[in-house]
């Protein structure tokens, strides 16, 4: 995992919190300067699509750190992750591809990493992004 999540690449906030609830916006892959990027099921395959949901889950969860002011105890629960797949239209495992997101964040969290889910596949993605992934978090 990434110490410090990527900076935003536009007019908006890594997260907001409302109280204990924590709103995380859009995540990419980038990291040292690199984003994995293309588009699956055309320039880019399926472990490399998977590949890219890890280093997105690993920077989303950085964020989720920060917003934790830095102590990962204080996460209690990840409620929601939204991953979104750069992808051709006929591309039907966009589920499979998020898959490797969430198993990031069980593997790191335990149950507190299971969440409710939502994969949809776009056309496209800011950057030319592979994946990218957000998040609605609970903490203590």
């Amino acid at each position: 995992m990434s110490d410090r999540p990527p900076e935003p690449v536009g007019l908006y906030e890594p997260f907001t919190r409302l109280g204990p609830v924590v709103f995380v916006s859009a995540i990419s892959s980038a990291r040292d300067g690199q984003l994995i990027t293309g588009k699956v099921g055309a320039d880019i395959d399926f472990a490399h699509a998977q590949a890219a949901a890890t280093r997105a889950a690993e920077n989303l969860l950085s964020v989720i750190v920060d917003a934790a002011e830095r102590d990962p105890s204080r996460i209690k629960k990840i409620l929601l992750l939204r991953g979104y797949v750069n992808a051709t239209e006929d591309f039907a495992q966009v589920h499979k591809v998020v898959d490797a997101a969430s198993e990031f964040l069980i593997e790191k969290l335990g149950e507190k990493g299971r969440h409710a889910r939502t994969s949809l596949g776009c056309a496209t993605l800011p950057n030319g992004n592979t994946v990218t992934l957000e998040a609605v978090v609970l903490l203590k």
